[in-house]
């Protein structure tokens, strides 16, 4: 008999490349890497060729056992039979596993209840323990009474059942102690950093093209999240200083209505040229971007998500040994030291940016100094061979 198996069981829709999925990716990665054996159930769609046929994901079983309908779930008597069909597609995958494996954890993430609660009840069942992934605190964007009332139920039933909780901030580690206490339960919660795949991002492509300084931004454009308006604002207060630079911004831009605010932004520049935005781009092509930029950027202000989370997208840009701007949120400070390893701005503050920017680009030389720094980081406290690990000395 072997020693550790793991599972997910979610509805992850691998149709669309995210940050999120890219996360569980890279801890499944990391887990196969360790030693253990990953089964990746899904109940939503399919995952998709570039999924099940990239090389560093071969070793990842991925089994479809059905489709979970969120809506019909509300209904009580649904909700029973859901639980019952899970229970007998997974049953047959769960004793065969459990002949070959004598360690065997069930992986979750997300706040869904009724998700929840059908994978905690069929794995408890089978006397298998269930690990819990938070990257975001749980009421965050959640503004109807419906979503409300869900996180309510998650935080009551769902949340002390769990074997162990993993976190990637300080502040969502203070909050679920606090509420691991509130129910007396002796759950331990840790922090699981920030993951990424380093050796996926650290390539060198002869397309660089050298007679632009390229600065690079990769996420949404819509909302407050990534602090778009001010990286604009800030780039038109230094484009003119340096006219080899440009702003490539790379994400959806297709909602008219949310594109709105940055296009009265744009009104403002001279050269519209100099701010390209290329829409929503493969993964493949965004590792080419990032690596043939001259420095990468997030601007993402002081708010709770800044408070709770920890921006994946750092990770991949600091793999790439440029040069990063980044604001002091979070935990962001207790990792990057301004001029060290990474250019550090004040967040909420376009000036501040500004500055940021126009000492990247002022001095080159320091610029790949500190992007090499950063790359250096990355391999130390992110590297998903070595994050993982946490895991599984917690099997």
């Amino acid at each position: 008999m072997q020693d550790k198996a793991l599972l997910f069981v979610n509805d992850r829709d691998f149709s669309t490349p995210s940050a999120p999925l890219f996360r569980l990716l890279a801890i499944a990665r990391g887990l196969v890497e360790n030693g253990v054996f990953v089964y990746w159930f899904t109940l939503g769609r399919e995952p998709i060729d570039e999924i099940t046929n990239d090389p560093f994901y071969k070793n990842i079983k991925f089994i479809k056992i059905g489709k979970q309908n969120k809506e019909i779930m509300r209904s009580r008597i649904v909700f029973y039979l859901y639980l019952r069909i899970l229970e007998l597609r997974l049953q047959p995958h769960l004793n065969n596993i459990a002949e070959h494996f004598k360690n065997i954890v069930c992986f979750t993430v997300g706040d869904d209840f009724w998700h929840l609660f059908n994978i905690v009840t069929v794995c408890k069942k089978k006397g298998i323990r269930v690990f819990h992934e938070r990257t975001e605190y749980p009421l965050l964007n959640k503004k109807s009474l419906r979503q409300k009332f869900n996180v309510k139920l998650y935080l009551k039933y769902i949340v002390p059942r769990f074997d162990h909780i993993f976190v990637i901030s300080n502040a969502l580690k203070h909050f679920f102690d606090a509420h691991v206490k509130l129910y007396n339960k002796k759950i331990p919660v840790s922090i699981l950093n920030m993951i990424v795949e380093p050796d996926r991002y650290s390539c060198s492509y002869s397309s660089i093209d050298s007679k632009y300084k390229d600065i690079v931004y990769v996420g949404t454009m819509y909302g407050d999240k990534d602090g778009v308006y001010y990286l604009l604002e800030a780039f038109l207060k230094i484009y003119q200083d340096y006219p080899d630079s440009r702003l490539i911004l790379i994400g959806d831009n297709t909602k008219v209505l949310q594109m709105q605010r940055i296009n009265d932004i744009l009104s403002k520049i001279q050269y519209s040229d100099r701010i390209i935005f290329t829409g929503q781009l493969d993964r493949k092509s965004v590792i080419e971007k990032i690596n043939s930029a001259y420095c990468l950027v997030l601007a993402r202000p002081n708010n709770i998500q800044a408070k709770y989370g920890f921006p994946t997208k750092l990770g991949e840009y600091l793999s790439t040994g440029k040069p990063v701007i980044v604001t002091s949120v979070g935990d962001i400070p207790l990792f990057l030291k301004d001029g060290e390893n990474a250019y550090i701005s004040k967040p909420d503050d376009v000036v501040a940016f500004a500055n940021k920017l126009n000492d990247c680009l002022s001095d080159p030389f320091k610029a790949s100094y500190i992007g090499k720094k950063g790359e250096k980081l990355v391999y130390r406290e992110f590297n998903y061979l070595e994050v993982t690990k946490h895991i599984v000395y917690s099997m």
